[in-house]
């Protein structure tokens, strides 16, 4: 009689793993990109006022004036992803219980997303007055509606079978938002983050052009004013390390936090 063959336990493949191997993929895109940079404006001769080089961006700014700017800006983009993401987490919790909240509160969410942030500038201004409190609700109007829909879209996908077997085990509408419809839209709350982290930063950065402030939009926009290229595009390289770290913040949350997901 033929006997079953033992199973061996599987081996790891060797190398980096999967989110080490995409942050050095990223790093070396990035830098292929500094080094593009570099020899085109070398090669053409573009005048530094237009473009300049990452080297004398790097020699040049005045990275201390950088470095203040972007600590302001990276307090305002914390605050309000936060309480962003919160006020839109829990508004989708209250319009999916309850049909009366969500005929009310939905339209009203639709509305305030179509008011272009520049006419509501002078309203936040009259408010929360100009500086730091102004910049956190920009940001947190910015990253308020796609928690908001992404969240709402995961308690509402949760399968059928899985609320039938809660209601022949008697459990209440707590219970179920706890054990079935809450790791149901985890997933889509995590990706609303991804999409509102860029969104965050630019919104702080435009909320301290129109507003004000002493971040990096305001930073831009006076070195733009007073032709400092360098300091300028030191000031939007910057920024884009901000957004994308706490893009890559999210990412590792989400790794942690939601182990049990399984994305390709």
């Amino acid at each position: 009689m033929a006997t079953e063959a033992p199973s061996l336990p599987r081996r790891r493949s060797p190398g980096l793993p999967s989110g080490a191997r995409g942050l050095a993929g990223s790093g070396l895109m990035i830098v292929l990109a500094f080094v593009v940079w570099e020899i085109v404006v070398r090669a053409t001769g573009t005048p530094s006022y237009v473009l300049p080089a990452p080297s004398a961006i790097l020699s040049t700014a005045d990275w201390t004036q950088v470095l203040d700017a972007a600590r302001a800006t990276a307090m305002s983009v914390v605050a309000g992803f936060a309480v962003g993401n919160a006020a839109g987490l829990v508004l989708a919790l209250l319009i999916s219980a309850s049909p009366v909240l969500a005929a009310l509160l939905y339209p009203f969410a639709l509305t305030l997303r179509a008011i272009p942030i520049v006419a509501l500038a002078p309203f936040i201004t009259l408010a929360f007055g100009r500086g730091t409190a102004s910049t956190v609700v920009v940001a947190a109007l910015i990253v308020f509606f796609p928690t908001l829909v992404n969240v709402l879209l995961g308690l509402r996908s949760v399968e059928r079978e899985a609320l039938e077997l809660m209601h022949v085990l008697d459990c209440g509408p707590l219970t179920v938002y706890w054990r079935v419809r809450l790791p149901a839209a985890m997933p889509a709350f995590f990706d609303a983050m991804r999409i509102a982290a860029p969104a965050a930063v630019l919104g702080v950065m435009t909320a301290e052009w129109v507003i004000g402030g002493d971040g990096l939009g305001k930073l831009v926009i006076s070195s733009a004013l007073a032709l400092e290229s360098e300091r300028m595009w030191a000031a939007i390289l910057t920024s884009t390390v901000l957004a994308g770290l706490v893009f890559a913040l999210v990412a590792v949350a989400e790794r942690r936090l939601l182990r049990w997901v399984v994305r390709s």
